[in-house]
């Protein structure tokens, strides 16, 4: 990813579309567009494969703006984020596949795994301080996004869908486990 955008950030600077102050700017920004790219086309590809596109929406809808929002682990390198996310989406897409929970334990664990993460808040990582109105701007949109996830639950269970609201679940006890293990590594 470093060389593509190093290469990018180059030719833009040789063709005069920026100033040399601005090339590191640049460069960040390739290397978070190229990554954010390289993992969407792999999440498509794994739900295409799975035969499971919609599924993996529903799961991006949920887990993009918690775990945008809500912290939690972060890995030392791309690589080990991309194959950890590449892990966690075919291991959600796979258990919503081949296994069923009885729709109120799928409801229970979505219920408690809420909870834990609205108790313990947004969890910081030590290469990016957040002060304590940014940290409250973070609370508010977790508390938002919880809310409008827990209207879906209670839709889901209402229509007895279990499927969506088991992988709702599962999106949710794993956003729980990365803000334990983020808080963990962060000490």
């Amino acid at each position: 990813m470093y060389y593509i955008s190093k290469r990018l950030t180059d030719y833009i600077l040789n063709k005069g579309v920026i100033e040399e102050k601005d090339y590191d700017i640049y460069n960040y920004g390739f290397v978070c567009f190229l990554e954010v790219t390289l993992s969407t086309v792999t999440s498509i590809i794994i739900a295409l494969f799975l035969g499971m596109l919609r599924p993996c929406l529903f799961f991006f809808l949920i887990f993009i703006p918690m775990r945008s929002y809500g912290g939690g682990l972060h890995l030392n390198s791309y690589l080990a984020c991309y194959i950890a996310s590449c892990l966690i989406l075919t291991i959600s897409l796979l258990t919503v596949k081949y296994a069923t929970l009885p729709l109120l334990i799928s409801f229970l664990i979505y219920l408690v795994s809420a909870a834990f993460i609205l108790l313990t808040g947004p969890v910081d990582h030590p290469n990016r301080s957040v002060d304590a109105y940014e940290n409250d701007i973070f609370k508010k949109k977790t508390n938002i996004t919880i809310l409008f996830s827990t209207v879906i639950s209670v839709i889901l269970l209402f229509y007895k869908n279990n499927s969506y609201l088991m992988l709702e679940a599962i999106v949710f006890a794993f956003l729980a486990i990365t803000l334990i293990a983020g808080k963990k590594a962060n000490r």
